[in-house]
């Protein structure tokens, strides 16, 4: 459990799981398995060394791990595996549950890649998936020397339940299950973005998963709470830009729907079009560096200037070339943007001169973070 994160939309993480495998292209430069290949040839770090990524396993000694913070957070579960993981068992599921409904101070925001295993946990039926949880509360409550009746509230309040969905493709796949799972607040991670997303088209119904709440009465929390949108990063030679036309249609959509959006960050790339004039031209410099009492404009005038910078084209429809490339300007291609690799610090994450980091009501909870 970690208690800073570099994670902009938590206040910490925790990893009673750690280990995953891939199952789609928002996994290709996972940065858990990045950040495993750190933690696995460390001795100190006893439960990742020596072993595999792929190598998934339970922790039974972090379970308890949000009950010792007394301090309201925000925390991450499983930032580095996913808690809907086919190796996962059932019963290790209903312990992190029985966790987050007793540390009741805390807000729980769980991703999965896998709601198909999401909806088959909650398949059981409401009574009995909360029988077995409440067991598993009241189990773990008398082993810290308290008491417990069980569930007081299903679904749990404190526990927001996402998924995670890179483009068109897979939030059509993935949102409509997340709609049929009991959940106090659903919520999409488009990160990282890998293609345009339009909500209206994923097939779940008339009104779409940001639908208004004012849509119904009856089905009013059978929809989307929350947007978490952001690029990729990371330190290869392939890490994927993503398109600002996608990014913005999210975030117009969210804003039209009134359903808070955080966008992360740009990831390494940034669009020319979100860039000052000043910045921009930053990135064109000469071979040579000012000395002493020289001015590196006036060398640039005087010598020329190029990018000093990996610079990319990206297309609407997610094609990226070189820069140098023939068809990377042509004129039948739609949403043609330049990107320059500038780093995901530099790259920031302002999306039209401003950011954008609005997080749902705390439901239930008192006003803390």
């Amino acid at each position: 459990m970690a208690d800073k994160t570099g994670i902009a939309w938590t206040n910490a993480t925790w990893n009673p799981i750690t280990g995953c495998t891939k199952v789609s292209q928002g996994c290709k430069h996972c940065y858990a398995e990045r950040e495993w290949g750190r933690l696995s040839v460390n001795p100190k770090a006893v439960s990742y060394f020596g072993r595999a990524f792929t190598d998934v396993a339970c922790h039974e000694e972090r379970l308890d791990q949000p009950l010792r913070w007394r301090k309201p957070r925000m925390i991450f579960v499983n930032s580095m595996s996913d808690l809907f993981h086919e190796s996962v068992p059932d019963a290790f599921i209903n312990q992190i549950f029985a966790v987050m409904a007793l540390a009741n101070q805390h807000i729980f925001q769980v991703l999965t890649k896998r709601p198909e295993r999401m909806l088959d946990w909650f398949a059981t039926g409401y009574n009995n998936r909360e029988h077995e949880v409440g067991h598993a509360m009241r189990e773990i409550a008398a082993a810290h020397g308290f008491d417990v009746a069980g569930i007081q509230e299903w679904p749990i309040p404190n526990v927001w339940l996402g998924v995670s969905a890179e483009d068109q493709e897979t939030a059509d796949a993935r949102i409509p299950i997340l709609m049929q799972v009991p959940a106090a607040l659903r919520w999409v991670s488009a990160e990282p973005l890998l293609g345009p997303i339009d909500f209206e088209e994923v097939p779940v119904g008339m009104f779409g998963p940001l639908r208004p709440y004012q849509a119904s009465v009856t089905t009013f929390n059978q929809r989307i709470n929350w947007v978490v949108a952001g690029g990729e990063s990371g330190f290869g030679s392939n890490v994927r830009p993503m398109h600002p036309d996608w990014v913005a249609s999210i975030q117009e959509q969210c804003e039209q729907a009134k359903v808070p959006f955080f966008f992360k960050q740009w990831g390494e790339w940034l669009p020319l079009n979100q860039m000052t004039p000043e910045y921009a031209a930053s990135l064109y410099r000469s071979n040579r560096s000012a000395k002493d009492g020289e001015d590196q404009n006036e060398l640039d005038d005087e010598y020329g200037t190029q990018c000093i910078v990996l610079q990319k084209v990206i297309i609407h429809n997610g094609q990226v070339f070189s820069v140098d490339d023939p068809r990377s300007f042509e004129q039948d291609f739609f949403g043609t943007r330049s990107v320059f690799r500038v780093g995901v610090h530099k790259a920031g994450c302002k999306l039209n001169g401003r950011e954008w980091q609005s997080w749902p009501a705390n439901l239930n909870l008192k006003e803390t973070f």
